[in-house]
């Protein structure tokens, strides 16, 4: 299939790019950028035309798919654009801004007969697909209580990269969607009702959301907690997972841990035990007993990347609806919207939105 980008910046060098050469049978033919020093180092680094809007690219390079890799301020347009030339589109996380601009997005795709998927390529990196795989399994049981956490150094007032420091108080709706995303793909269905609390610490003043607390409740009383600190002056982890099912416990560890351990420790048996997993790792716990079940590559972003990719033109080429579709990523967005809301009013928020069961 035939691929063009919009937004030759970094998202496009560091992940889309390199993850199209995992993809058989993918074509780079061009790219689109509004800035001219993107445009000429995307043709110097490519060999291929870069043009200044989206309208160019799809009618003079015909990509089949358009990947769109810019702010998500922009999101929205630039597919809706993208699916009125002709093209499917692979949009970057987050999707879009809000429900009203997914829906337009998604009604445009309807109309033109094409399709949207969102690069939520979490999912496919090894050790969060090895949980997802054994959640449910008559080895494991069905998930009972899901928690993830994210704990960092580095308050959204000083982030480095512009549109990301533009906005302070959407921390779960710029790097917590992943978080979101996990959670829906392990449980295959949508949250009855969302409460959550945020806060910027110890400024009253300061309106943004460095710490979260978000519950979430599925069918059958069983819940689900994402935990986001970004005040963090100990050790970080870019995301931490737990699944407990009826017959193990089942983590991920997401950033990569090498670790040596020798002696006792409550809880965990007695001895020395390696820990290894230089871009993450995924085990199994039954009581004191733990067996690793899938490790990260060391570049696991572009990895998990090119594995969506194949997955998502795979789909487009065989008519059905992609993986991680902007269905879902509209799903991803009415959880995140729920969770601001409740954080506002101080209220359990129920999602009424009618989201759809993941397979």
């Amino acid at each position: 299939m035939r691929f063009g980008l919009v937004g030759l910046g970094w998202a496009a060098r560091g992940f889309h790019e390199p993850a199209l050469k995992s993809v058989p049978g993918a074509e780079l033919v061009g790219g689109a950028d509004s800035v001219e020093e993107q445009r000429a180092a995307w043709a110097r680094r490519t060999g291929t035309p870069a043009f200044e809007t989206v309208e160019e690219l799809v009618e003079i390079a015909r990509p089949d798919i358009v990947i769109v890799g810019t702010p998500p301020d922009s999101h929205a347009d630039l597919c809706t654009r993208a699916l009125h030339g002709g093209a499917h589109v692979i949009c970057e996380k987050p999707f879009v801004s809000t429900i009203e601009e997914a829906d337009r997005v998604l009604a445009a795709a309807a109309a033109a007969g094409r399709s949207v998927a969102v690069n939520h390529q979490y999912r496919e990196k090894p050790i969060f697909r090895a949980v997802k795989e054994r959640v449910g399994t008559p080895d494991t049981g069905r998930l009972v209580f899901c928690q993830i956490w994210q704990l960092m150094n580095l308050p959204p007032w000083e982030e480095s990269t512009p549109w990301r420091a533009a906005m302070p108080n959407r921390t779960l709706f710029e790097g917590g969607v992943h978080l979101v995303d996990l959670l829906l793909y392990l449980y295959g269905e949508r949250p009855e009702a969302v409460y959550a609390r945020h806060s910027a610490g110890l400024d009253p003043e300061r309106r943004a959301d460095a710490i979260h607390l978000v519950t979430l409740e599925f069918a059958g009383s069983r819940l689900a907690q994402i935990t986001i600190d970004r005040l963090c002056r100990a050790g970080t982890r870019y995301i931490e997972l737990r699944a407990d099912c009826e017959h193990a416990s089942l983590r991920a560890s997401h950033g990569g841990r090498v670790l040596l351990q020798a002696g006792m420790k409550r809880a965990e048996r007695p001895g020395i035990r390696l820990l290894f997993g230089l871009g993450g790792t995924a085990w199994v716990e039954r009581g004191m007993k733990r067996k690793t079940i899938a490790r990260n590559p060391r570049n696991p972003g572009v990895a998990a990347t090119g594995a969506l990719f194949r997955k998502i033109a795979e789909a487009l080429e065989q008519g059905r609806e992609p993986p991680s579709s902007g269905t879902e990523a509209r799903d991803a967005l009415a959880v995140i919207e729920a969770a601001y809301r409740s954080a506002e009013t101080g209220e359990r928020i129920e999602v009424a939105s009618p989201l759809r069961a993941r397979s």
